[in-house]
């Protein structure tokens, strides 16, 4: 049997103040009417310890910290888990080492790390099997071998795990799954997928083959010559016309540039002109403006006298004109500002001229500028027209025949591959059924080995699962487990033997087949060191569908008496079979050493726990 797993205590933090609940009996009863809580408890019990397939109840999400103290093989260790966050980590703590401060493990992992379900999977010393799809984890050693729920207990066989899960749990658990045979099995089913899928590819081909589709080898090698020659001198001819492109890119590149410079100088040479020209319009409003001044001077010259308004005579020089007296040996400022005036003139002239020929020059040079660059611009369009187009176009239509003609030999090329692919496939085909024959036949000689304990652990098995039905039901006659499968078939008296699907779920027949074979899985347990079934069992509702009267009730009564009795059997490490159910009455009589705890409305699992001392 594997290392003992006794649940000692569950405590849970709710509203600031933490409660628990202790499991100080190896059988503990949850005892109270439908919807008092049973299923809620029974479900979280486990919770702690990572398992994702527990239902998540608004009493568990209402818990902040779930707590579990646990006995694994008499070490004691303390497992905690947010209520309200299912994805939290799960804190895995050694109560037992002092230095142990705990070690923090996700629930789920995509990286490769160790999960808290892989954790404690190791503890109870389980591998990490697997098989094709099928994994083996802590959730489904929970719903296979440690747990009944009162959905599925008398429904669904251990559980309703899927069967290659269910199949690979009990191979482990029985101590018959081995990796090597698994390494067998693997490469046995990848050899016999190799083989299959060349015997459907030639499949395939031959279709093709008889429709027409394929061509005859020998012309398709001719005209796969002949595409290669075309394709070569296509290449050839492409790299030419690449050439004739690369140089007619480069020249029409000069005369781009050519057109650029000419276009540079020609708005140079037209900023000149105009800037020419400004100066030149300035200078003659200039002159314009001295020549005004100079009119206006001389016709202001005074002619008549200021007080009779008769002409004034002529005077000397240095004399009034008016009076007559000399002007105090000093110049007429009349005429000294004539003069100044007229000599600005004179210069503003000499300007002028010089600017109109700067101008001349300008315009001329600017004209000049224009026809280079309208010249430019057209030597580039004309060479882009008539020379780098023309030769762009030849140079894409030879790429492209290139192309197209690679295309055709590579087409040609690959139905000259599927041509010789029959007599190719033929020897894949007898290679790969070579190959799939050694690892079939290696596998079986394993498997045959294998076969013989097999068929031992079964029926070893199947003798304790009798026994444990015929304490429930004297009625059971006989009871058979399939080597294979692990399904089971039970006979009573004037009955055909049934497999478990076809039993009635009247008097929950299936509820004592499941119950009695787990039981009796843990009763081989107890002979067989390699059987690793952890010796705790989780049962909600057993009684679910039995009456309280008549055969009903002796079936209770026995079923009850028969879970009991498991724990008073100890296993190997020196601890009994744990039993934690769950039932909607009070238990018959009194049971030593059987701990019950009554829940109704005013006393529920979560709501109405102690305080935590």
């Amino acid at each position: 049997m594997g290392p003992s797993l006794v649940v000692e205590r569950l405590e849970f933090l709710r509203d600031g103040v933490w409660r628990v609940r202790l499991f100080t009996s190896l059988v503990t009863f949850l005892v109270g009417h439908s919807k008092a809580g049973k299923s809620t408890a029974v479900e979280a019990l486990l919770y702690p310890l990572g398992l994702t397939t527990a239902r998540i109840m608004p009493e568990v999400r209402g818990c902040q910290e779930i707590r579990l103290t646990f006995r694994v093989a008499g070490t004691r260790w303390q497992a905690s888990r947010r209520g309200a966050e299912p994805q939290a980590r799960v804190l895995i703590k050694n109560l037992d080492d002092e230095k142990d401060i705990g070690r923090p493990l996700p629930v789920s992992s995509s990286s490769g790390e160790t999960t808290a379900g892989a954790f404690i999977q190791d503890l109870l010393g389980l591998p990490a099997a697997s098989r094709g799809t099928a994994r083996l984890t802590l959730d489904t050693l929970y719903g296979t071998v440690m747990a009944l729920r009162q959905t599925t207990i008398a429904s669904e066989f251990l559980g309703g795990v899927r069967a290659p899960e269910r199949i690979l749990a009990l191979e482990v658990i029985l101590g018959l799954w081995s990796e090597a045979l698994a390494s067998l099995e693997k490469e046995a089913a990848e050899a016999e997928s190799q083989h299959r899928a060349a015997r459907t590819a030639l499949t395939q081909f031959m279709r093709l083959r008889d429709t027409g589709a394929l061509t005859d080898p020998e012309a398709t090698r001719q005209e796969h010559r002949q595409k290669e020659r075309e394709h070569k001198a296509a290449a050839e001819g492409a790299q030419a016309a690449a050439a004739a492109l690369s140089t007619a890119v480069g020249e029409h590149g000069r005369l781009v540039a050519l057109h650029k410079a000419a276009e540079q100088q020609r708005r140079k040479a037209a900023k000149q002109a105009e800037d020419v020209r400004a100066r030149f319009n300035k200078a003659a409003a200039d002159l314009a403006r001295a020549e005004g001044v100079v009119s206006g001077l001389l016709s202001t010259s005074p002619m008549e006298c200021t007080g009779c308004g008769q002409g004034l005579p002529e005077r000397e020089p240095g004399q009034c004109r008016q009076c007559g007296q000399a002007v105090h040996g000093a110049e007429d400022r009349r005429e000294k500002t004539l003069a100044a005036v007229r000599a600005k003139a004179d210069r503003l002239r000499l300007d002028l001229k010089g600017l109109q020929e700067a101008a001349a020059g300008a315009e001329q040079t600017a004209v000049a500028a224009e026809e280079a660059a309208t010249h430019a611009l057209a030597q580039r369009d004309a060479y882009e027209r008539d020379h780098l187009a023309p030769a762009r176009q030849k140079a894409q239509q030879a790429e492209k025949e290139a192309f197209g003609l690679s295309r055709d030999v590579a087409q040609l090329k690959k139905q000259i591959d599927n041509a010789d692919y029959l007599k190719a496939q033929a020897l894949a085909i007898t290679a790969a059924k070579e190959q799939m024959k050694a690892a079939q036949a290696t596998r079986d000689a394993a498997k045959a080995a294998d076969e013989v304990r097999r068929k031992e652990v079964a029926g070893r098995w199947e003798e304790f699962f009798l026994r444990r039905l015929q304490q429930i039901n004297p009625a059971v006659e006989a009871a058979f487990i399939d080597p294979a499968d692990f399904t089971t078939r039970v006979k009573e008296r004037n009955e055909a033997d049934k497999s478990f699907d076809d039993s009635s779920v009247g008097g929950n027949p299936k509820a004592v087949t499941n119950i009695a074979l787990l039981l009796a899985l843990r009763d081989l347990g107890r002979v067989d060191a390699q059987v690793r079934v952890p010796p705790l069992l989780i049962i909600d509702s057993p009684l679910s569908g039995l009456g309280s009267t008549g055969l009903d009730q002796e079936t209770s009564l026995r079923l009850i008496d028969t879970l009991i009795s498991i724990a008073a059997d100890p296993a190997t490490d020196g601890y009994g079979c744990q039993i934690i159910a769950a039932t909607n009455g009070p238990l018959p009589r009194d049971y030593p050493d059987v701990r019950e705890i009554p829940l109704d409305a005013g006393n529920r699992f979560f709501d109405h726990a102690p305080s935590a001392a």
